[in-house]
């Protein structure tokens, strides 16, 4: 039997490489696929994508190119990720693609209540407002920020992804995801503590799992990352 594809998105500023110390943690039956977005990482000398929709139409054709036809998959996303994920699902529904076994959204609130919240646009502010913001999100070290050569790299990548989440509109969808959510989140995450991460049930057809792991907002690279494996390999071993 062919082992389920999990298929993981990175925050803002990350890259694929977050993901694969979970390689060796992971059940035998889940295969690691972690997603690459242009313009960081594998894919540095590509172009930075502008537009959200631009960065959908990229995932799923990443994903799709890497799945045969009825080949088991699930997709996970962090922060940035977990907004991209879910656009990403009513993409490749769009396509034509088949449903994916299990959808993981962790460290953000539910797409219908990005608009309410009250963090200030910053993707245009002036380099010293805008780091700090993103250290507030912990993460990234003062000593990437006090390296100019690293700053350079790193902040039109940051600005470029931090565009993409703040102009997100969302617009409600005609039908629910149709597998299993699990959404996750850590106990000392500033950024969604103003939100009922039980809104994510709405976008449910079938069971919506809520779990806190200890942690702030990247729990999932931080002492908790082997709780947040457990709960995948929870979630998809009957799959």
């Amino acid at each position: 039997m062919k082992p389920i594809k999990l298929f993981c998105i990175p925050y803002a500023g990350g890259t694929s490489e977050v993901y694969w110390k979970w390689r060796k943690f992971l059940s035998n039956h889940i295969e690691l696929c972690p997603v690459e977005i242009a313009g960081r990482g594998k894919r540095i000398c590509e172009p930075l994508p502008q537009q959200f929709e631009d960065v959908i139409e990229d995932l799923a054709s990443s994903i799709m190119n890497q799945l045969e036809s009825n080949e088991m998959y699930a997709i996970y996303g962090h922060s940035m990720g977990s907004l991209l994920a879910f656009e990403t699902y009513y993409k490749l529904m769009e396509r034509g693609c088949h449903a994916p076994k299990h959808m993981f959204f962790s460290g953000r609130e539910a797409p219908q209540c990005s608009p309410k919240s009250d963090r200030p646009i910053c993707h245009d502010a002036s380099d010293e407002q805008f780091l700090q913001v993103v250290l507030e999100y912990g993460g990234t070290s003062k000593e990437v920020i006090q390296n100019q050569e690293l700053l350079q790299l790193f902040l039109p990548i940051l600005r470029a992804d931090f565009k993409i989440t703040e102009t997100y509109k969302h617009q409600e969808k005609k039908e629910k995801i149709v597998c299993d959510l699990t959404v996750i989140n850590g106990t000392n995450d500033r950024s969604i503590m103003n939100f009922d991460i039980n809104e994510w049930r709405f976008h449910a057809e079938k069971q919506c799992n809520i779990k806190k792991v200890m942690g702030g907002h990247f729990f999932i690279i931080e002492d908790s990352m082997l709780y947040v494996v457990d709960i995948i390999n929870d979630a998809l071993q009957n799959v």
